[in-house]
């Protein structure tokens, strides 16, 4: 199931917005180049590995990497922002055409949980339910203020420039703070804590969950068509909610599942569905964890896999039952079928602990 395309217009007389899925179309000089092998060597290092997956894993609607956004309003210019490494690039033709599309992502409200991204509203450059841009905090400017006036987001860009005048004048590199995740969790902790409390799955585990797929990203989209925060594969985890939970046959649409409370709930949602239905049977809960953690990025049959040669449920749980939790920790970190669960597990675990005092 492929992501239809959400679209969000502000008036012609204020600066438009488009936003597809999670990304907008780039303009075509910004296709074209997409599709050859750009030259990275004059970028800074964190710049040009962002450039460089953006290139590599886009498509028509934009981004497949659920950690980066990639925007586009009414000026033509490639604006790309990083919500793992912490920073926003924008490249365009001209010095000019940057400045304007800097302000812009500095102060437009693409947040879904605020605007409904379907329906065409007039609502300036700063949502008029919030006040505050998307990116409220998580960018700061040379005097460590919040940015939300065309003055301070103009000045600050300004203040780039010049701290580095022998830089490439057709691309920009704005900052996020160092604690951007942080106040971009921060807003949805009580969509988290409602769901951690209706499916009794620990608010650390979500919050870490979340991190690891898509750095807080609301929009994230993967190549396999995983959307919003939690990652939720419409046809296969959204499908389960439904079913086991809800009671009813349905598959959820993308902008059901890009809207950031119906993620988390879907998303934990599915997290007890594994602990209850595919996993029943692991008494210790430090172990069920992990292999709530496993199943949730690798599948529930790839960990009855790894554990038993038949991928047999009852052996395999069998198995997990008989391990300490130092073992099946070091044995889905080392042994599991599959590469990715095998780092995954270990970072959302190394990030649990962070989230413990929510």
């Amino acid at each position: 199931m492929s992501a239809w395309p959400c679209y969000l217009w502000l008036a012609p007389s204020r600066w438009a917005l488009k936003l597809i899925g999670l990304t907008a179309i780039i303009g075509l000089s910004w296709a074209a180049a997409a599709e050859t092998s750009p030259d990275l060597s004059r970028y800074d290092p964190d710049v040009a590995a962002l450039l460089d997956e953006y290139h590599r894993e886009s498509d028509s609607q934009g981004s497949l990497l659920p950690t980066i956004m990639a925007y586009q309003g009414e000026n033509r210019a490639e604006t790309l922002i990083d919500f793992e490494r912490g920073l926003i690039s924008i490249s365009a033709e001209d010095k000019r055409t940057v400045k304007r599309a800097a302000v812009e992502i500095l102060l437009t409200q693409v947040d879904p949980s605020v605007i409904d991204a379907q329906t065409a509203t007039d609502l300036g450059l700063i949502n008029s339910k919030t006040q505050k841009p998307f990116l409220y905090q998580q960018v700061l400017d040379q005097d460590q203020q919040a940015i939300t006036s065309v003055w301070r987001a103009e000045r600050f860009i300004n203040y780039l420039y010049g701290r580095n005048a022998s830089a490439n004048t057709s691309q920009l590199v704005i900052p996020m703070v160092r604690k951007h995740k942080q106040i971009a969790g921060a807003k949805y902790l009580n969509a988290v804590k409602a769901a951690s409390q209706q499916h009794m799955m620990p608010v650390p585990l979500i919050m870490a969950i979340i991190e690891t797929e898509s750095a807080f990203n609301p929009m994230a989209r993967s190549r396999s068509n995983a959307l919003g925060l939690m990652q939720i594969k419409a046809n296969t985890a959204g499908r389960d909610y439904f079913s086991i939970i809800k009671g009813y046959q349905h598959t959820p649409s993308s902008a059901y599942l890009y809207n950031p409370a119906n993620n988390v709930e879907v998303g934990t949602g599915y997290l007890s569905i594994l602990a209850d239905r595919y996993l029943a049977g692991i008494y210790h809960p430090k172990k069920l964890q992990y292999a709530i953690i496993s199943s949730y990025n690798g599948g529930a049959g790839n960990l009855f896999k790894s554990l038993s040669p038949g991928g047999g449920k009852q052996s395999a749980i069998a198995r997990i039952n008989a391990m300490t939790v130092e073992e099946l920790y070091w044995f889905l970190t080392n042994r599991h079928i599959r590469g990715e669960t095998r780092n995954y597990l270990k970072k959302v675990a190394a990030r649990m602990p962070k989230y413990d005092r929510l």
